[in-house]
């Protein structure tokens, strides 16, 4: 299996400090370093699964603290870094799969293209260890280790503002989107 990598100005970097990820033409491995963060993945998971932009869970070990889902192609990272094969209604999908989320009351606070993959030119989103509802209860010592930028996470006697962290994360352009298109 290969290792999951995200490309930043041209160069292959770790994707993200919470799970180690590997996949194949088929499978997507999320191997949690924590049981918080595999935790929160689980629930993230539960909140959307009735979503068709949800991840196909083939299995979980608690054990393990591993998750797997089907993979279909690859993430919008890598296909925004090698300009090809992306769906034509892109920007449209990820609006809508954001809004359908905000309606729902759930915001998913890691909004990175390497997040959302594509399945038969539908968007799909993963890393559900962010999606949270408005009112969770957040505490900072909690999430302290993927903290990188204060300015864009918001806490209010040590609980996130999970609202305002979004508005923030949508209105700086967070993960870098093609044209702004976020808040554009």
């Amino acid at each position: 299996m290969t290792p999951f990598k995200k490309y930043i100005d041209g160069n292959l970097c770790q994707a993200t400090p919470i799970y180690d990820g590997l996949y194949d033409d088929d499978t997507f491995v999320m191997k949690f370093k924590d049981s918080f963060w595999f935790n929160q993945e689980i629930r993230g998971i539960g909140l959307i699964s009735h979503k068709w932009y949800a991840p196909e869970i083939t299995s979980v070990n608690s054990l393990e603290k591993e998750i797997k889902f089907k993979w279909y192609d690859t993430n919008l990272n890598h296909l925004f870094h090698f300009n090809k094969n992306l769906p034509n209604d892109w920007r449209e999908q990820i609006k809508y799969i954001l809004q359908d989320l905000k309606d729902a009351g759930l915001y998913k606070l890691n909004i990175y293209p390497h997040t959302f993959f594509v399945k038969n030119d539908k968007i799909c989103i993963m890393d559900l260890h962010a999606c949270l509802c408005h009112d969770d209860e957040i505490k900072q010592d909690a999430i302290g280790d993927v903290i990188n930028d204060k300015n864009r996470f918001q806490f209010e006697n040590g609980i996130l503002n999970i609202k305002d962290t979004y508005e923030y994360t949508i209105k700086q352009n967070i993960g870098n989107w093609p044209g702004n298109f976020l808040n554009g």
